[in-house]
Formats: structure tokens, sequence, C-alpha cells
């Protein structure tokens, strides 16, 4: 329970609910492999997920989220709403082997699905939740099961705490947070006893086929490719890695700690946006503050991660999967510059990110990696997230405004991130190796990106390679 980031609701316990397939054996003997296989990163997780499994350790390798709902749960219309829901989305009755060529992907029609209430009934108190939620996510949430997702709730009569998990090879982010409207809105319908009529969604299959014909395109004279080819240059070929001390020797793994913190309060939030203009944005206002905290502590006259950018287009804006991809986040750190003129050079570093993001990551690095330009690194690279949760569909829905997705806690060599901008606050999530020597250096740094982020909300422009963020007005 101490790996789980704090709920933006408290989750109360109850009577423990299942929902289950009716005959998930059924379901696994109809599914049949689809013509285009896996997207990239679904076959890196597999592929990472297998070889874990073979050397015992434990799957970590899941997405959870958790709300807290009024009203009496009735377990008949949440059975309805799931079924009609999973038949909706070809990746949620998607199953994954692995064969000597490597993962293949196995799709269960539609009308084998049939979920039924159960579970054992046992009342569960609210301070034991969320060790029983990973618990149940862990051992059934797996990409070799059908389903290789869990839905749940905790009932205790006049409410009822609602949760899904899923190997991470079904879902993101978005797809977790518009999942959980989606089965809302079924619910309500089954339950008051109407015809739920939810938009057209698109398949996952589909964009897997559109992947497959975008990597197949890829050209080493691509203006993307050549972007690429420039920033990996300037940073030895290798994938970014945290440039802090994490107490760990060179590629070692050690278990992960999530922290959390808010950075900016609304009114704080509302300062920035009034200072914004059409070269600056939230998320390049974020970067800058992390490039400009990392000089101050480091002295780097360059900053580098990578960050992950949603893919989805207006024919998969419903689709349930991992629609994302991976580009680099890469710019400059002068001293003296103004931490108003950072902002805007990080801006355009995050729409140069978003161009880069129009290419799959694997075929790009591909081409590099073939010209010797990139340095395959089997270690996953530091990572830099933002959502605004003001945009996802349904966000001021009672089932969705609640809610808390949160990433499994696994084994780390990095510092991740995930920034989320709410209505009343910027709270940054990262995953950091749970070690004294790391904890001080997040700590510090995570510190020093907040400063730097009040100062400007503050209507101050702190200079870059000054002392602190606090010393030098202009």
């Amino acid at each position: 329970m101490s790996h789980t980031p704090p709920l933006r609701s408290r989750p109360a316990g109850g009577a423990s609910v299942e929902w289950r397939l009716a005959d998930p054996d059924r379901a696994l003997a109809a599914a049949e492999p689809t013509a285009d296989g896996l997207t990239f990163l679904q076959t890196d997780h597999v592929s990472a997920a297998a070889a874990k499994r073979a050397d015992g350790g434990p799957h970590t390798g899941t997405a959870g989220t958790i709300t807290v709902l009024d009203g009496p749960l009735d377990r008949a219309a949440m059975a309805a709403a799931l079924t009609t829901f999973v038949r909706r989305h070809d990746e949620l009755r998607a199953v994954y082997r692995l064969d000597d060529a490597g993962p293949i992907r196995l799709v269960a029609p539609a009308e084998s699905i049939e979920f039924r209430p159960g579970g054992s009934g046992a009342d569960v108190a609210a301070d034991d939740v969320i060790g029983h939620i990973v618990d149940r996510i862990e051992s059934e949430a797996v990409y070799d099961r059908m389903p290789g997702l869990v839905y749940g709730a905790f009932d205790h009569g006049d409410g009822f705490t609602f949760y899904i998990g899923s190997d991470h090879s079904h879902t993101d982010g978005f797809s977790q947070y518009i999942g959980l409207h989606e089965i809302a809105r079924l619910y309500r319908a089954h339950r008051d006893g109407e015809i739920p009529q939810p938009e057209r969604a698109g398949r996952f299959t589909d964009y897997i086929s559109s992947e497959k014909s975008l990597a197949a395109s890829a050209d080493p004279d691509d203006p993307r490719i050549a972007t690429w080819r420039e920033i990996l240059s300037a940073n030895d070929g290798r994938v970014p890695r945290f440039p802090f001390d994490l107490g760990l020797a060179d590629g070692e793994l050690g278990p992960a700690l999530p922290v959390q913190r808010t950075l900016l309060t609304a009114g704080q939030l509302d300062s920035c946006e009034q200072r914004r203009d059409d070269a600056s944005s939230l998320v390049g206002l974020i970067y800058a503050g992390l490039a400009a905290a990392q000089h101050e502590l480091l002295g780097t006259e360059s900053y580098f991660t990578s960050t992950v950018l949603s893919t989805r287009t207006a024919d998969h804006a419903t689709t349930q999967g991992w629609l994302c991809n991976f580009a680099p986040v890469a710019f400059p750190v002068s001293p003296g510059t103004n931490f108003t003129d950072l902002v805007h050079i990080a801006t355009d570093a995050v729409a140069v990110a978003r161009d880069l993001a129009t290419l799959p990551v694997h075929a790009a690095l591909a081409v590099l990696a073939a010209e010797g330009t990139y340095l395959p690194d089997s270690g996953s690279p530091q990572m830099v997230s933002y959502i605004d949760f003001r945009r996802i569909p349904g966000s001021d829905d009672p089932a969705v405004a609640p809610a808390t997705c949160f990433p499994a806690v696994g084994r780390t060599r990095n510092a991740n991130m995930w920034f989320t901008r709410y209505e009343h606050a910027l709270t940054l999530l990262a995953h950091i190796p749970d070690n004294p020597t790391a904890q001080s250096a997040f700590d510090t740094y995570a510190i020093a990106v907040g400063r730097w982020l009040t100062d400007y909300a503050a209507g101050a422009d702190p200079v870059v390679g000054a002392h602190s963020a606090t010393e030098v007005r202009s």
C-alpha cells in the first residue's frame, strides 16, 4: 500500500464484488490471430513481461483506476455495462502469446464476452482496499489471460468504490479515464432501463495496421529522422537518463518508490495563464522548470528527456488501447537566459516532439541504429509525461472527477515523472529508486523545479545561471 500514490478521494470499504467472464475458456478458444500483430510498444511490453516471468519476477506491467461513487450498487446493471463495454472494444478482448517468432495477438469474438457479478462478498476495510486491488491486478491483469483486465467494487450500501485493473498492453492513461467514463454512462443506462447509445469506437486492430504502414514508410532522408539524428548525435547516441545520482550502479535497477507533490495551486496556475503568450504553453513552462532546475544544480547547458504523446486521430478518439508514441524533448539551456525566454524555447521543443511522434519511434531508431547514430540500450529511458485532466472527455462526470489512475510500481533506474493539470492544481508523480540517495537527490530537484515555477507564477523572470531562482529578478 505504501507504493500506491495518494488518491483523489478516499476509497470506501465494503463487501467485495468482482465481475468476471461467464466462460473465459470459451472466449479464449474462440480467439483468432490478427493479421498485423502488435504495436511496437506492445511487443516490447509483452516480451519484457515474459522475460521477467521466466526470471521469477512479479508482474508489475499494469495500470489501475479507482473511483468512489454515491448511490446503491446495481450489480446486474454493472455486469451488463461491462459486457457492452468489452464487446465494443477489440483490444479489451485481446490476449497475447509468445511463439518462436515472438508475441502474437489473438482477439476473442464479441459474442463470447459476458460478465457476471460474483466475488467473495467478504467485507474489506477502507484501509485494506488498495492492497486488495493491487494484489488482484498483479495476479489477474496479465497479458496472456482472458481477459487481461479486472473489474471490481466494494459495496457499502449507499455507495461503492469501483476499480479497473489492466495489463499495460491493453491501455494507456487516456484510455483509462475515457474507459471509466464510458462504463459509467453504460452503467447508468442499464440501471435506469434505457438502451445505451454510445458513439462509435474505432478498432485498435486498425490502429495497429496504421502504425505498421507508417513504420514501413520510414526513410533515412525523412526530416523527422534527421531531427532524431541531430538530437541523438548531440547526446552520445544514447537514450536519456536521469542526470542526478540515484544511488545505483550503472545499469542497475532498484525497487521503485512513488512520490507526489503539488507544484502549483489553482491561483498560481491562473497567474501562469495570464502571463502566457502565443509562443508559450503550460507544458513548455514545466519543461523549462525542469531544465532550469537541472542547470541550477548540475550546471548542464542542455536538457534531454523522452516524453510519451498520444497518437489518437479522430477515428480513434474513443478507442481503448495503447495509442502512444515516445519522442525526445531536447533544447539548450544557456546561462543568462531569462526564464520567460526559456519557456518559449521549451515550448518549441515540445512542438518538435509532437511532430516526431507522428513517426513510430521504433522505425526512426531502427534507421539510426543501422547507420550507427543510435546506440541501442536494453534499459528504459528517462521519461516525462503530461496530461491535462480538464481536457479529458467526461472529466466532470461524478465517476471520473474523483478518479485516480495509477501505474504499477516495479523497478527503475530513472525518475520517471507524470505531471497532471487539474482545475485545482498542477501535480507531479514520480517513481524513483527506493533508497536514501535517490530520495534526497529527487527531493532537492523537485524543490528547485517548484521554485522556478512559483517564481514565474508570482510574476518574476528569473535568470538561468543565477545561484537560485529566488535571488535574481528582472
